[in-house]
């Protein structure tokens, strides 16, 4: 299934201090480069093998300064300002060939350096050096995990040998992945110090560069795009000669679109098929004769993909099951369960009557609405109902296999109907208010509703059964002769 598009953040809240890396009573004053960063549709070019370009965030324009003039001493927490530690963007999942869906690649890499020398204009001279090269920087690495150059840290390849797919999947392995990243890490560490430090000396005056500022550490946090539609804790520690830090933070995503199926019988006509004379005894009543009867149901239930987030969908395909249904109206043969499983007593004994088979459901598929509509049926069926549906930007459902995002709903049609007549409930209705007697039965009873209208939401299997259920202990507890037991006159 596809994974969701997702708006992504992450924040970086708190700088702790164990230990300073200066040994002077003044402290540390500790200061931040923060990039966000991803892969996905938007910067992957899904050719064979896949060509990857990263995409960087800067953020909002912040003093890359934690605490400003001040000393960070052991012990310190210190609040990360908000605009210099969040950084967002929206991920967008790629489909990429042979491997299938790729929900995209998020992070953000965090630079942490102690002032000493340096006036602050020569530092942001090495940071915009820096930004301008990481992304490119990052992307042959990237491209370079693909091909296979880090093979050695993703373990043992599987009988294919180390495909593409393999790779991807063994970096869902959050150890794994930490190695790899903490790898990519290093060496992007040392391929662009000399940069940066070429972009500081040219910025600098000749005083600044006899005490330059100490780089504490390079840490960076990466997630694929569906382990952030929850939230996710991490830390991220810095520890240069004698220096001990630590910066918490938190990555989450909120969906970009978002749907449900709704559910709604919006016809149903009752047709009596056939009447039954049955003799029984409900409660201290004198047992007498009531009518069962069968009705035919002509249903129709609409289904509503109802877009809860986002703009309204482009393309939507609706399935029976795994059935698919075709633009406008059409027929399926569906199997129709026997209603005998699913009947109350003394109802039930027109259940032979009706033992189920296949039978033919029509439908109308109009965008985003699906009408199913049932006439015959010798009673229930129950099955799925699916929409596959895709938006603005997305892949072509119909050119595309497995292109779009997906819903689906439990759901059920009732060809029979079987009930008994308003004697019969009054009979049960009086005998509810005989609650002492029930008491002294000690039978757990569930007196709730005891039918369920075809005009209702259409019920699952599991709510049919829990519905049939209750009705018997209903039944036992009221004192209503078994439907074996029964006296059926024609």
């Amino acid at each position: 299934m596809r994974p969701p598009e997702l708006d992504v953040t992450f924040r970086l809240y708190e700088l702790d201090c164990s230990a300073t890396e200066d040994a002077g009573t003044d402290g540390d004053e500790p200061y931040l480069w923060v990039l966000g960063f991803k892969v996905d549709a938007d910067t992957l070019d899904p050719g064979l093998p896949p060509k990857i370009r990263v995409q960087v965030y800067r953020g909002a324009p912040a003093s890359p300064w934690v605490v400003g003039a001040g000393h960070v001493k052991g012990g310190n927490r210190i609040a990360i300002p908000p605009a210099l530690g969040t950084r967002s963007f929206r991920l967008r999942p790629a489909l990429v060939p042979v491997a299938g869906w790729f929900p995209g690649l998020a992070g953000v890499i965090c630079l942490l350096w102690d002032q000493d020398g340096m006036a602050p204009r020569t530092s942001e001279a090495g940071h915009a050096r820096f930004d301008a090269k990481f992304g490119g920087a990052l992307a042959d690495e990237l491209n370079g995990l693909l091909a296979g150059a880090y093979d050695a840290s993703l373990g043992t390849p599987g009988p294919d040998g180390p495909t593409l797919a393999w790779r991807l999947d063994r970096l869902r392995d959050p150890a794994r992945r930490g190695t790899i990243v903490g790898a990519i890490t290093d060496r992007l560490r040392d391929r662009l110090t000399g940069d940066i430090k070429d972009a500081v000396t040219d910025a600098a005056d000749w005083d600044e560069l006899i005490d330059t500022d100490d780089l504490l550490g390079v840490q960076a946090q990466v997630y694929f795009g569906d382990e952030l539609t929850g939230y996710q804790d991490f830390s991220l520690s810095f520890t240069d000669d004698e220096a001990n830090y630590r910066i918490r933070g938190q990555a989450g995503g909120s969906l970009v679109h978002s749907a449900r199926i709704l559910a709604t019988v919006t016809h149903v006509e009752r047709r009596l098929e056939q009447v039954r004379i049955v003799w029984a005894r409900v409660c201290w009543f004198a047992a007498r004769d009531y009518l069962a009867r069968a009705f035919r149901l002509r249903t129709t239930t609409r289904f509503v993909l109802d877009t809860t987030i986002g703009g309204p969908p482009r393309q939507v395909r609706w399935y029976l099951g795994d059935t698919p249904l075709d633009a406008g109206s059409g027929s399926v043969v569906v199997h129709f369960e026997g209603i005998a499983e699913f009947a109350s007593p003394p109802a039930d004994v027109l259940a032979p009557d009706y033992p189920g088979g296949p039978a033919p459901v029509t439908y109308t598929a109009n965008g985003p609405v699906l009408d199913l509509h049932a006439e015959a049926g010798d009673g229930v069926w129950f099955g799925r109902v699916r929409a596959v549906y895709n938006f603005d930007g997305d892949p072509d459902l119909q050119n595309v296999p497995d292109a779009g995002y997906e819903r689906e709903t439990q759901t059920s049609i009732t060809g029979v109907e079987l009930s008994m007549d308003r004697r019969y409930h009054e009979a049960m209705a009086a005998c509810k208010r005989v609650t002492s007697a029930i008491d002294r039965r000690h039978i757990a009873v569930n007196l709730g509703k005891l039918h369920i209208d075809p005009g209702d939401p259409p019920a699952d299997r599991e709510t049919v059964r829990t519905r049939v259920d209750a009705d018997v202990r209903a039944l036992v507890a009221a004192g209503l002769e078994p439907v074996t037991a029964a006296v059926v006159r024609p």
